[in-house]
Formats: C-alpha cells, structure tokens, sequence
C-alpha cells in the first residue's frame, strides 16, 4: 500500500477547507502523514537545508505557494526525480490544471479543488491500490473528464484557426500530455515544420469524440435538457423548455426558465443561442448567463451547458459581449445539426470547477433602464443593508425582487459573495436623540432601513417624506423655509442627508450647486449646532474632501459596485458610529441657540443705562462679543482640549463684566455706583454685581471658578470639564447679561456721608 507524504504550512486553511467537505484526515493516518504546525515548519527547514528523507512516501503533497518557494520547490523535485516520486502541487494562485510526466510524474492544482471530496476518493483509491493522482482533479471518472477537457480546449482552438497552428502551441493549450495517462489510440496529428493543419486538429477532435462512444452510453434519452424557441432540429431530449420572450427579459428568465429549472433533474442544458424571432437578441447567451448566477439554482448552475449555434464563437463575440461566456469553463458551443447535437449528448462533459475562475472570466454591464450610476448605487446598497441587518418592509421586498431578477444584481450578489462570508459583529446605537433623514429615495427603502438600524429607547428617527422628482434647487429652498419642514429640522440633533437629491445634481460636477449642499446651508441657518451626516454615491475624493469643508460631521458612503474599497459591515458600522458621534455632540444645538441669543443682546448698548463711560468699558464690551463668539466654534472643533478653552473663555467673559462694573484695590473693591464691597472671591463679587441689580438668586458660580484656577496652575486635582458643565456655564453667562440689559429692580447706591470714591471720572472734571 501507498504511503502519502501532504506538507501544509497554513494549517488555519486546512482546518477550514476540510470542515466545509466533512472530511476527516485522521481516518487515513495508516496511507497518510499529515505534516501541520511545528511538524511542518521542521520538514520544510530540513528541505530548505537539504537534509530531509521521505524515502517511506511514494506521493509527496506540497503547498506550492510556501515561504522560501524556490528553495522548497527546487530541493522537492530534485528529491522525487531522483528517487521516482510522484509530486503534488497545490495552492489558491493556480487557476489552470497542470500535469507533466517528462522528468517526473507532476500535478499542479488549486487548493480549493485539491481539498474536496475529490481527496477522499483518491485516499479511498489508495487504500484499495487503485488509484491515479488525476482523481484529485477530475474525480471518479477521471479518464473521461480528462477526455472532454481536452475536447473542450481542442474546440475552441479549432474555431480560433484558419489553417495552421504551431504544434507545441497547440499541445500546451490543450494540454495533450493528460492524455498519456488514458489507455486509448488517440489519433496521432502531422506534424511539419513544428506546425500542424487545421484539418489534423479535427481529426483528433474526432478520436476523442470516439473515444466517448467506445467507453460512454448514450446520454440523450436520460437526462439533457433543452431551452429553444422551436428553433432547433428535432432531436429527442429528456426534458424541453420552450422559451417565450417578453419585455422583461430578466425577470422572465428569473421567474420563468430559472425556476423551471429549479424543478427538473438534469446533468447537462442544452441552449438556442437565439430564443426570439430577432436572431441578434441572442437571450439562449444571457440565459446561460443566469443560469451560472443564479444561487438557487445549488449545484445545477454549475452543470455543462452547450449553446447550439449557427456561428462560430468569434462571430458571436462580433455580435454580443455576452458570448464571453463561451470562453469560460464548462460552456460548449454546437453547431445546430443532428450529427453535433448527438454528439454533445454522448459525452460525459465537464461543468463548473472552479466557479471563482469562472467569475473573474465574465463582466455582466449594469441595466440601460436604471437611473445611472447613483440609481445602481441606492439599489445595490438598500440591498445589501436590508440582508445584513435583517430589515424588513414592503419598499425593500420590491429592491429584493427587482435586484434578484436582474442578472448584473445578481453578478454583483456573486462577486461579493466571499466578502459577506466574514465574521463581523454588526453594532448598535447606544445614545438618545433624534435623528432625521433627507434623501430622495427615503421611500424606496433606505426610511425603513434605517428607522430599524436605529431601533433603540429614547431614539426618534424619522424621515422628511417628500417627492422629489423633477424638483429643482428652488422647491427644496422654499420647503426648507415651511414652519413644519423647518421645525422638523429645528427638533433635530442629527440629520442624514443625501449629497444629491435632484436629478440636476447629477448633470454636473460643481459641489456648490448639489441640493444636498444647499440645505446643508439652510439647516446651519437654522441652527450651526445640528450635525449632519452626508450619504453620498460618490467615490470622488475631490467631492469627498470638499464635504469636510462644509462642516459637516463625516459621510457614508453609499456602495457602488465598482467601488472594491467599501466593505458592506465596515459602512454599516461607521454610519451607527457617526450617528452616536452626532448625538453626543448634541450640546452644541443649546450652545449655538445661547451664543445666538447672547450676541443679539450684545448688539446693543446695555451698559449705558448704568451711567458709566463709554471709553473706559466698550473695550471689555467688545472682547465680551468676542469671547461670546467663538465659544461656538471652539466648542465645535476637535481640539483635543476644547471644553477647556470653552471654560476659561467663559470665566473671562465673566472677569469682563465685573471689569465694567468694579474697579479692584488693594484691600476691597468699589462698585460704579460707589458701594464699597470687601470680598476678592469672583464667585462674590458677580452676586453682589446681581444682587445689586436687583436680582434675588444666588448664582453657583463656585465650581467654574475652580475648574478654572486648577486648569490655569495645573493642579494634580484638576476634574476634565464636560459638555453639560460647559452648557450649563453658558447659560449662567446669558443669565448674567440679562440680568444687566434687563435689571430686575435696580436701585442705585446711596452713599453715605463723608465718603467719597471717583470710580470713573467725568470728563468734565
């Protein structure tokens, strides 16, 4: 009995790709000597140092694509010439079998190909010493597998040439050299000049063809299947689909043939190239097409389908991109005679092998009928968070439908498949507020998707349900000015918003004529403190850093196909986070109405009322508008110690007041009105500057000043500041101010007899 020799140096790999065959090594431990983990790393040094034996194993197995390649690989062949082992090759990178037997017997195959259940028939086969390393490729019936590979590349090259082809070209390509390990005469082709004629070619085609009816039963009365347009010869089939085209192609072929399909057992299609009275539509290509994409199909999309013809594959490529599929494996081209069609229905063909390969082969354009490349955005991406999130309603039901019918939705579904397989926890939203979305397709799906992302107590989400279409820059503007739109954005601490929401939008190139930049203008109007998340299909970093500049908190990009960069959890994930971001900056909404509020009342002169010189005090009144005006701004910046700054701007908006109101001396201090007053604590002095005003509150003004003498002399006892004490300060602010613009019963100090104090001389004096 045979023994194996299988070094794998990513074991994590194995793992993965034996529990998805349900296979398990360990049960053929008395043929094979599974090299993993440390047992690995020491076999591959000792070859890399050329001191390693194998002399007990007749198969060696190698990861081709392991560290120090060269060197392994080298030392490996060098070893198994030498001493007639047969060498197995396999990794990810390999797209095409490869087999030779001149220097020595050699396999080179893909590792998802090597590690099915095409292993187990081979180790089954070794233990009844039966078996052939072509198994691992091609399966139980290897020998005809082999045969039909061959005839299908010796096909395709015959319509490619015009007379004659260079020999060794010619063998490569079909790899002939397979066919040394069948115990059959297959022709033996002319060969001169190291060329070969075409009319050689299709003598061998016809021995392989021979070949199949020696060794194979007839398949035509058992179960091929036949998709036409009463359009081809008639030859009996086990089962028929006869094909009515309709408008809707796609949603035919999806509902109708793929279905039908679905119901009927069979191992290899048959297809009319034409399946309407316009030969030049060629749906019997698009339905193959659908076939290989359609997921409910299981393992019948991957069957051997042969496309019955009237041309050869490069007239069909002048006519249609779709015949690309013709070049991909386990699609046949028939000519449209009895001789070929019975022909095809005697071999035991190949289908899909390697349906990754298969994938890279073909490119399936986007729908001519969707509303360009934002369109295919909004679809594609309501798609894909409704299946990742579970989401459900009636909208989304209707993007399912439409996108699972469309072959390049379901080109797309297949090319991400691998991407959805990762292991990604999906996070929740974990603050309170209310968030508002403003996009154009809010009722096609992206509402109720949303709405079910943000599930959460103390959560508002709703969304501005308004049409759209044929709507200009103009309508949007005037509904923004509406009292409930404008309440609605006014009620909002986060809003979503689409970058383009008109159809002009898209019809040029300028960020500042976007819709969704025109209300992003409108709702800073209404309050600078709302923080706006764009969503956007656009994936121009141009119009992407533009964004930042308009103040927004970030965006979300809505998933175009061709944008490779956006992983669907990843988006999901950043969208939850931002939304969280912009309800925890909600303060800003307050703090922009108070500065608001503050910088009106400062406006005006309010000091005067109070008899004091203009002079002497309009110099803290403007540095008070100032600091009352950038306390928005620093608030709203990402300075690493903004809340801070925020604090000492408010204290020294504070100091201004009593500036305009006090002057200090060395042992007390002497208000305007000449009322002398002892205390030096500020916190004192700003109520004894209210009270005087007439005010009966005592105003907390204790922890500010703390907070603000521990940041100034770095005390080790320094409590950060937050965006509830910086609030809570700034309104303490307006509330002082008011207080002077409106005092609530004023009355001046009377001094008393023998003093007197100058607090601002007259300029008369």
């Amino acid at each position: 009995m045979k023994k194996i020799a299988l070094i794998e140096d990513r074991y994590s790999r194995q793992r993965n790709f034996l529990e998805q065959n349900d296979i398990n090594l360990d049960e053929y431990e008395e043929i094979l000597e599974n090299f993993i983990n440390e047992k690995a790393d020491n076999l591959l040094e000792n070859i890399i140092n050329d001191s390693f034996n194998l002399q007990e194993f007749d198969i060696v197995i190698c990861h081709k694509s392991v560290e120090n390649n060269t060197v392994i690989l080298g030392n490996l062949k060098d070893y198994c010439k030498k001493h007639q082992k047969i060498l197995v090759l396999f990794s990810g990178g390999i797209s095409v079998n490869y087999y030779n037997n001149s220097e020595l017997e050699l396999l080179e195959l893909n590792s998802k190909i090597f590690y099915s259940k095409n292993l187990v028939l081979f180790l089954e086969a070794v233990k009844a010493d039966n078996e052939d390393i072509m198994m691992l490729c091609y399966g139980e019936k290897w020998q005809q597998n082999i045969v039909a590979n061959v005839f299908e590349k010796t096909n395709k090259l015959i319509n490619k040439i015009d007379d004659k082809v260079v020999y060794l070209k010619f063998a490569n390509f079909v790899d002939i050299k397979k066919l040394d390990k069948i115990d059959y005469c297959f022709y033996n082709l002319e060969i001169e000049n190291n060329r070969t004629s075409k009319s050689e070619i299709e003598k061998f085609r016809d021995s392989l063809l021979s070949y199949f009816k020696k060794n194979e039963p007839s398949k035509k009365s058992k179960n091929a299947i036949k998709i036409h347009h009463n359009n081809v010869i008639d030859i009996e089939f086990y089962a028929d689909i006869e094909f009515d085209s309709t408008d809707d192609i796609d949603t035919y072929i999806s509902k109708i043939i793929i279905n039908e399909l679905g119901s009927k057992e069979f191992d290899t299609i048959f297809i009319k190239d034409n399946l309407s009275s316009n030969y030049l539509e060629l749906y019997g290509l698009r339905v193959a097409y659908h076939i290989r994409l359609s997921s409910e199909l299981g393992d019948k999309r991957f069957a051997p389908i042969v496309i019955i013809s009237d041309f050869d594959e490069a007239t069909l490529n002048r006519f249609t991109h779709e015949a690309n599929i013709l070049f991909t494996e386990g699609i046949y081209l028939c000519k449209n005679t009895k001789e070929d069609i019975q022909n095809y229905q005697s071999l035991e063909l190949k289908g899909v092998s390697n349906y990754d390969m298969f994938l890279s082969k073909i490119e399936v354009s986007p729908p001519r009928d969707t509303s360009g490349s934002h369109g295919i955005a909004n679809k594609w991406s309501i798609y894909r968070w409704a299946n990742f999130l579970g989401a459900k309603s009636e909208a989304i039901d209707k993007n399912k439908d439409e996108i699972e019918n469309q072959l390049y939705f379901k080109y797309l579904k297949a090319l991400h498949k691998h991407q959805d397989n990762k292991l990604k926890d999906i996070i929740k939203s974990t603050k309170e507020g209310k968030v508002l979305l403003i996009d154009d397709e809010w009722d096609k799906g992206w509402k109720d998707i949303l709405s079910q992302t943000l599930t959460k107590e103390y959560l508002e989400f709703s969304a501005f349900e308004y049409d759209f279409k044929d709507k200009s820059n103009f309508n949007l503007i005037v509904q923004l000015n509406y009292k409930e739109l404008k309440e609605q954005v006014a009620q909002s601490d986060v809003v979503i918003l689409d970058l383009r929401l008109i159809e002009q939008d898209h019809e040029n190139d300028n960020i500042e004529n976007y819709s969704g930049v025109k209300i992003l203008q409108k709702i800073h109007e209404i309050n600078a403190g709302i923080q706006v998340i764009m969503l956007t299909a656009t994936s121009k970093s141009t119009i992407l850093e533009k964004l930042y500049e308009k103040k927004i908190l970030g965006y979300v990009k809505k998933e175009h196909p061709e944008d490779k960069s956006i992983d669907t959890i990843e988006n999901i994930n950043k969208f939850v986070s931002l939304v969280d971001k912009g309800l925890e900056r909600k303060y800003l909404k307050e703090v922009y109405i108070i500065q608001k509020r503050l910088l009106n009342i400062l406006s005006d002169d309010i000091f005067e009322q109070y008899e004091l010189q203009k002079e002497l005090y309009e110099f803290y009144w403007l540095r008070l508008k100032n600091e009352s005006k950038y306390i928005f701004d620093i608030m709203d910046s990402d300075t690493e110690n903004k809340f801070a700054y925020a604090m000492l701007s408010i204290a020294s908006s504070l100091e201004s007041i009593l500036s305009i109101f006090l002057k200090e001396r060395q042992y007390d201090n002497i208000f305007w009105d000449k009322e002398e007053y002892g205390s030096k604590k500020l916190e004192d002095k700003l109520n004894k500057l209210l009270s005087k005003l007439g005010s009966c509150e005592t105003y907390d003004f204790y922890l500010l000043i703390k907070r603000r003498n521990d940041y100034l002399h770095a005390n080790e006892n320094y409590e950060p500041v937050s965006s509830e004490n910086i609030t809570k300060w700034f309104y303490l602010l307006e509330k002082v101010i008011n207080n002077i613009k409106l005092p609530p019963n004023y009355l001046p100090y009377v001094k008393k007899e023998g003093k007197h104090h100058n607090f601002h001389k007259n300029k008369d004096s």
